[in-house]
């Protein structure tokens, strides 16, 4: 398989598949495409979503059962710190795909552009396949998801195969299979075909695009955070194809909500949103999506609306056993799987807002990135299919060798980080938007192991 170059735009073997060569032209295309967009998101109350009511249960559902639902959640397994609030219960496992092939010696992803209606930006880069089990299946009566069939088949080859969590204090335990298929090269042209808005850019360079701002979708970062360690060098004969699955130790903990009736929150009240009484954390609100080119025209849904920016920050350090992450296991309300792998520093949800531990966390945050040789931040959106306007700030910092003692902490070497994320199951979505953002470090020469 070869490469030519016809108006400064690469052409795989002439069949007028581009290939996108570096992160300045990649934003260069999806900023073409957020200019070009013609989809309007229009506010609605959430009793005027057609298709969308309340249930018997007193959970907001779409008439055909599918999709999700917004539910009523309560934990009191703490009694002095009971918690409650409304969740999004998604039973339906989704499917977030990246075809990859080899051009020239080198690994090439087929990414696509995506318009979600809570994407701040509009459109953001997304891997070959992204779409909810009732999607592929095409519960809305639409067309079906261009190469679904590839991403679903289990008679392809995959480098990563593994689900993955979501946020799990917006989610009640939502998860979704992550898979990297490669293709043979003939095999790859044609498929790139069935899909025009598709283009082939080197793992390398969306590695270090997920260093950028709002340029990588959330699904797509997920999917790459799997992509191996050993595989970061442009040129790759040879990848194992089987992730690790030794030594790697199960979750610990979980929680177990009671399901309540929306209405019976008792912070929480229903008008035209569901809002917290105190006007803290998220709201619920409605939306109309028109005038964009997916499996349907139109269609109403409601979205989760955090009320600030989350944050997340990963220390890291080295040590005789190599580059180590500092992270922490914490259950949330939605964590019925098992408690999550996360950044020991993460804020943003509902359990640690203006307490005590939050503001002693904040304080040991900002003492450890002051220790830091280099720091590493964007501002990356998180699933604009479920939240409207999600946004979190992610930095990364390599404490100094001179940094003296280090942060209190579990410490875990990003071997066995990288062994978790393999298995999946495991990692918090966050912390996995880090660990892709580490491989962009690495990947670009910035870091080293």
């Amino acid at each position: 398989m070869s490469t030519r170059t016809r108006g400064g735009t690469h052409v795989v073997d002439g069949p007028c598949t581009q290939v996108i060569d570096s992160v300045g032209e990649l934003r260069s295309e999806c900023l073409r495409r957020r200019h070009s967009l013609t989809a309007r998101v229009l506010p609605l109350p959430l009793a005027d979503l057609r298709r969308w009511s309340l249930t018997e249960e007193g959970a907001l559902a779409h008439e055909t059962g599918r999709f999700f639902r917004i539910v009523g959640a309560r934990d009191t397994s703490d009694p002095l710190h009971p918690l409650e609030q409304p969740l999004i219960e998604q039973h339906e496992v989704g499917m977030l795909c990246l075809f990859v092939t080899l051009f020239d010696g080198e690994f090439h992803g087929l990414i696509t552009f995506k318009f979600e209606p809570g994407t701040p930006d509009g459109v953001e880069v997304a891997p070959t396949v992204q779409a909810t089990r009732s999607n592929y299946e095409a519960a809305h009566g639409g067309t079906r998801v261009p190469a679904a069939e590839i991403a679903l088949s289990n008679d392809v080859r995959t480098f990563a195969d593994a689900v993955q969590r979501e946020q799990e204090s917006w989610f009640l335990g939502k998860v979704n299979r992550n898979r990297v298929v490669r293709l043979a090269p003939s095999e790859a042209v044609e498929v790139a075909r069935s899909l025009p808005e598709s283009r082939w850019v080197p793992i390398r360079v969306l590695l270090a695009a997920a260093l950028e701002s709002r340029l990588l979708n959330m699904d797509l970062r997920s999917v790459l955070s799997m992509w191996p360690l050993e595989a970061l060098s442009p040129v790759v004969p040879h990848l194992a194809e089987e992730p690790p699955t030794r030594g790697l130790e199960p979750p610990v903990g979980r929680s177990s909500p009671a399901l309540v009736p929306l209405r019976r929150l008792s912070e929480w009240y229903m008008a035209d949103n569901i809002e917290h009484r105190q006007r803290r954390f998220f709201s619920v609100v409605g939306c109309r999506v028109e005038g964009q080119g997916r499996e349907v025209a139109s269609w109403d849904q409601p979205l989760l609306a955090p009320a600030g920016m989350g944050q997340c920050t990963l220390l890291m350090q080295r040590s005789v056993r190599g580059l180590e992450l500092l992270v922490a296991d914490r259950v949330r309300i939605g964590s019925v799987r098992g408690a999550s792998l996360e950044a020991r520093f993460q804020r943003g949800d509902i359990a640690d807002h203006a307490t005590g531990a939050r503001r002693l966390s904040m304080s040991e945050e900002a003492s450890g990135l002051a220790r830091c040789a280099t720091v590493h931040a964007v501002v990356h959106a998180e699933e604009g299919g479920r939240f409207r306007g999600a946004l979190t700030t992610y930095q990364l910092g390599l404490l100094s060798d001179a940094a003296g003692e280090r942060p209190a902490g579990r410490w875990m070497t990003l071997r066995e980080v990288e062994a978790l994320g393999q298995r999946g199951d495991r990692l918090g979505v966050e912390l996995r938007t880090c660990l892709v953002m580490v491989k962009g470090l690495l990947a670009t020469g910035v870091l080293t192991t």
